[in-house]
């Protein structure tokens, strides 16, 4: 789930950086045309295109430049939460994560799980792997599981601030559906004291 809000929030990021095509506006002025400018008769029209000016007023565009400048970026924008080495990823454990994902989305948490304990073993050192599955273990109800899984990966996680804050968000959600008001508290203060 992680992973699929990773992947939404680059095509996010990506839309934004698109220039905005810039529409002229269009103004209904026929509120200001009388009833005889609104009607012409064939005479008219034969005296209208006799007072047709021959070309624009060129003495009225002096000192004007139309200079387009383009705009550069400024900084590079990436999502807080990415994951610090999604690239050092395994294609397969990519694979592996995205396949157990949509299995949890359509409830199969046999399925998703069974792809994420494969992933913990190709990639035994990665949070993320550990981070998915102590949420699938936490959605199947077993939150003892969920909360051991979690800790593990804290230790994982390294300097990864956000992973840390997310694994102990998990075990603080495990924890109060267990019924440890407590233990909840305390892994919620310690998600805190990962930022926001």
């Amino acid at each position: 789930m992680r992973f699929g809000m990773i992947l939404g929030v680059a095509v996010i990021v990506t839309g934004c950086t698109q220039a905005p095509v810039a529409r002229p506006p269009v103004v209904d002025a026929s509120w200001r045309a009388t009833e005889d400018d609104r009607v012409l008769s064939r005479t008219d029209v034969n005296s209208a295109s006799s007072r047709i000016i021959s070309g624009p007023d060129r003495t009225r565009e002096q000192g004007e430049t139309n200079v387009v400048v383009p705009v550069e970026p400024i900084a590079r924008i990436e999502p807080i939460d990415q994951p610090a080495d999604a690239e050092g990823m395994s294609p397969a454990v990519l694979s592996l994560l995205e396949q157990a994902d949509q299995l949890r989305t359509a409830g199969d948490f046999t399925g998703a799980s069974s792809r994420l304990e494969r992933a913990q073993r190709i990639a035994p050192d990665e949070p993320e792997v550990y981070f998915q599955l102590a949420g699938v273990r936490l959605e199947q109800g077993r939150f003892d599981e969920a909360v051991n899984i979690a800790t593990q990966a804290v230790d994982l996680a390294g300097s990864d601030n956000a992973m840390k804050r997310d694994l102990y968000t998990l075990v603080a959600r495990a924890r109060e559906a267990a019924g440890d008001t407590a233990g909840a508290s305390q892994a919620r203060q310690m998600a805190r004291s990962f930022g926001s």
